[in-house]
């Protein structure tokens, strides 16, 4: 039996991720709108009084933030963007450690590894070593460039739960210029998770818990918030060539607010991905900030991270049966969701690509002699 039978009505077609518009001059105006039609349709769908006061309270936030940006005052945008990351306690959904989260389906008391990928491409086939596979170096921060959760000059970890992830990130590349390295993390993180869509909140819906009336609407209440964070931090623009992204205006300051509240990350649908339907269990992206404290070259969130070799795909797929036969758990099958990969009009189940495949020889082939780097 559904807790609020509101939320069985919301037009999910509406607020399908990633948003997409042709021109940077579209974001603003897309957000207005679409921060709009949430609204609309909770007052439609009958939510209460509290939760639609909430979901509009925090539209304006978003709203001012990205006006007074534009205006120039950065100052005053940020500290408005740390206000609406304070509104959250340490505590799911919003913030939790990595194996814990909702990003990750399929955690349990008996089974909670969250396996991560890092990729680098190369012109010939090539095996990175472990430490080559970890950020920029400090002493390198001079090439690190804008990225949608990161600014010019403060490297940050980008990881994804499988290599297809790290493939539509990379533009998928050609097989050969490819090479992915298994990661662990020691759980010691805590990350905000902006991977609520409106089937997290049906999920929620019809799930079976022990909180109070109260405590049920105040969840919902922490769910619909974390959507319009997800939602606004999903735009994709089409317009090439641009020295300037609105799209990563929200992004960076949520950043830096995480940041400000000693977060180590942010964990995110790949916006490469053309539906959250199907990024949601083999398109998670998680961001890991680089924090810096006057360190030569690696972050000491390199003591909290396992990572192996890397290996090629090209070469991967020259393997025969027989190199094949080890196998391992992975995180990511460990839900009730539908594994699907691909693109809205022809996807296939992620355990029928090659991709699966060669997530499973990468942990399971790991020989993890990982020894932390000099810092």
């Amino acid at each position: 039996m559904s807790i609020y039978p509101w939320i069985e009505k919301i037009d999910f077609q509406k607020f399908a991720m990633p948003l997409v518009v042709k021109r940077d001059n579209e974001y603003y105006p897309g957000i207005v709108e679409k921060l709009a039609d949430l609204v609309f349709e909770l007052e439609r769908c009958g939510a209460s009084d509290k939760i639609v006061l909430a979901v509009k309270e925090y539209r304006k936030k978003i709203i001012s933030s990205i006006i007074l940006y534009y205006q120039g005052d950065l100052v005053d945008a940020q500290l408005i963007v740390n206000e609406m990351l304070d509104e959250f306690n340490d505590a799911a959904p919003a913030i939790t450690d990595i194996n814990s989260s909702i990003a990750f389906p399929g955690g349990g008391p008996d089974y909670s590894e969250v396996q991560f990928f890092r990729a680098r491409l190369s012109e010939n086939v090539v095996e990175f070593s472990s430490e080559d596979m970890l950020h920029i170096p400090f002493n390198k921060r001079h090439i690190v460039k804008s990225e949608r959760f990161s600014i010019p000059g403060l490297p940050c970890l980008y990881l994804g739960n499988s290599s297809y992830a790290c493939w539509v990130e990379m533009g998928c590349p050609a097989d050969h210029r490819f090479n992915v390295a298994p990661i662990l993390l020691d759980n010691t993180q805590k990350v905000l998770n902006l991977t609520v869509s409106i089937s997290t909140l049906y999920a929620f819906n019809e799930s079976e818990n022990t909180l109070s009336e109260s405590e049920n609407e105040n969840y919902v209440i922490s769910l619909l918030k974390l959507f319009v964070l997800t939602l606004c931090t999903s735009y994709k623009v089409e317009e090439t060539n641009r020295n300037f992204k609105s799209e990563y205006i929200l992004p960076q300051m949520l950043m830096l607010a995480c940041k400000r509240r000693k977060l180590d990350g942010i964990t995110y649908y790949s916006k490469q991905i053309p539906s959250e339907l199907l990024a949601c269990n083999v398109g998670v992206n998680l961001v890991l900030f680089a924090k810096y404290n006057g360190e030569e070259s690696l972050s000491e969130i390199c003591q909290h991270l396992e990572v192996g070799t890397s290996f090629n795909f090209a070469l991967f797929k020259q393997l025969l049966p027989c190199q094949l036969y080890k196998t391992y758990e992975l995180r990511a099958l460990s839900t009730p969701y539908i594994n699907n990969v691909g693109t809205k009009n022809h996807f296939f189940p992620y355990t029928e690509t090659q991709f699966f495949e060669f997530d499973k020889y990468l942990f399971a082939n790991w020989h993890r002699d990982w020894t932390i780097p000099t810092l």
